[in-house]
């Protein structure tokens, strides 16, 4: 199944992503356990704060329909996402 990494980048409301960030984990928790979500974790603040999930989906629309399940999205934190389809040659996720 093709692998896809996702960039988030938040905007400037940072508490109100805080609040909410215990549902966002739970969310991708969920995923995870399904098999969807391989890794997950935030990214440093520069140039300004984000996050990178690496899913495992049958397609883009797959993957588009899996984050907009994510709180954070309802929300308005994320300022932008880029979607892009990932072929892993080394490592746990690498195809052989």
């Amino acid at each position: 199944m093709p692998v896809f990494a996702v960039t988030y980048h938040y905007g400037p409301d940072t508490d109100t992503r805080m609040e909410h960030r215990p549902a966002h984990r739970r969310w991708q928790a969920e995923l995870n356990e399904a098999g969807t979500i391989l890794a997950s974790g935030p990214l440093d603040n520069d140039p300004q704060p984000g996050g990178l999930l690496i899913l495992s989906a049958a397609d883009r629309a797959e993957v588009e329909s899996h984050l907009a399940a994510d709180p954070y999205a309802s929300l308005g934190v994320i300022e932008s996402t880029d979607i892009r389809e990932w072929t892993p040659v080394f490592g746990p996720f690498a195809q052989g």
